[in-house]
């Protein structure tokens, strides 16, 4: 039995949780939750907290993100190894927009495991 666990997000299908948002999810160890998500323009501001810790990494395509009252812009263009991260305390408010024309990769680490809202995604067979 192998100690180690592994899914190939290329051979899953995304979901897609809200019409904006496509996603794909990774149930890592009990303590992370790992999901990679693409947020298209005009995306919807969506306040809310939740209990977990999250970081999130800004792979491709540029965003705002706010927490409580900041607002910060992130870029990532991970061909070039240029990514944004961002930590998000547990229980602060906090959303994405997408106002620039264009889709955002980004991948979100929930610590410890969420796993009421976040299905691990299934290969395709």
């Amino acid at each position: 039995m192998s100690i180690a666990k592994v899914l190939e997000w290329a051979k899953c299908e995304w979901s897609q949780p809200k019409p904006s948002v496509r996603r794909k999810c990774f149930q890592g160890s009990d303590n992370m939750t790992i999901t990679m998500g693409v947020v298209a323009p005009g995306h919807p501001a969506g306040p809310h907290r939740h209990s977990y810790e999250q970081t999130v990494v800004i792979l491709k395509g540029k965003c705002d993100f706010f927490v409580e009252d900041e607002k910060y812009t992130l870029s990532g263009q991970v061909e070039d190894g240029g990514i944004s991260f961002m930590t998000i305390p547990p229980n602060a408010l906090h959303w994405i927009e997408n106002p620039y024309g264009e889709p955002v990769y980004n991948m979100d680490i929930f610590a410890p495991k969420r796993t009421e809202d976040r299905e691990e995604s299934v290969p395709v067979k």
